[in-house]
């Protein structure tokens, strides 16, 4: 299972090396239409992906070699299509295609749903940290703003209006610490059990061969 891990992680990563066209006008001359094939089914591409190749060869005169293409690709799907890499791709966000061939696809959804579930419930506790996190900077940035208005509110060369600007700027200021100190305590319950939920996702996961 590692090796095979470590060929599909291989392979993904010479997948995404281009951009725009599918395919160069040299791999376009050059390809190996089962070899192509096979790569995009081992990365769970549907084979739908011929087109787009297609399109981008027969500009240069060249249709690719369809019979090939999908003897490759129908071998690559298929050790796609294992719950192993079905768990990785849900628990690392990556949408699902339907392209698993429907013997597979049973094993291979179930095992997606678990990763995919996984996947949300970090999502959930970074989004949780991130918040706490910014609401405790402006905690801080509120404080020196409540110090500078206290300060301001000395100068005898305020203008009347301007006085009652910053009077209501300092008491909207004031408004929102204390909502921040009532919001923290409840953002840090949540995120504990949010923490506590994950904890526990990833210990029944733990027990799951993918």
């Amino acid at each position: 299972m590692r090796i095979h891990l470590i060929m599909l992680a291989t392979i993904i990563g010479l997948a995404g090396c281009g951009g725009g066209a599918s395919v160069s006008q040299n791999q376009c001359i050059a390809s190996d239409w089962q070899t192509l094939g096979y790569r995009d089914g081992a990365n769970g591409v549907h084979s739908t992906r011929l087109l787009a190749h297609q399109d981008a060869c027969v500009k240069h005169g060249i249709i690719p070699d369809r019979a090939g293409y999908m003897l490759g690709w129908e071998q690559g799907i298929r050790e796609y299509c294992q719950p192993n890499n079905g768990f990785s791709a849900g628990s690392r966000g990556i949408r699902y295609d339907n392209t698993c061939p429907a013997v597979m696809q049973a094993d291979f959804i179930a095992a997606y749903k678990d990763g995919r579930s996984l996947f949300k419930a970090r999502g959930e506790v970074n989004r949780l940290r991130s918040h706490i996190y910014q609401m405790e900077a402006r905690q801080q940035q509120v404080e020196v703003e409540l110090v500078a208005s206290a300060a301001e509110q000395l100068n005898p060369q305020l203008s009347p209006q301007e006085r009652i600007e910053l009077l209501a700027r300092t008491r909207r200021l004031h408004e929102e610490k204390g909502d921040i100190r009532v919001e923290l305590p409840r953002l840090a319950i949540e995120l504990e059990r949010k923490s506590a939920d994950l904890d526990s996702l990833n210990q029944t996961l733990a027990s799951v061969d993918y």
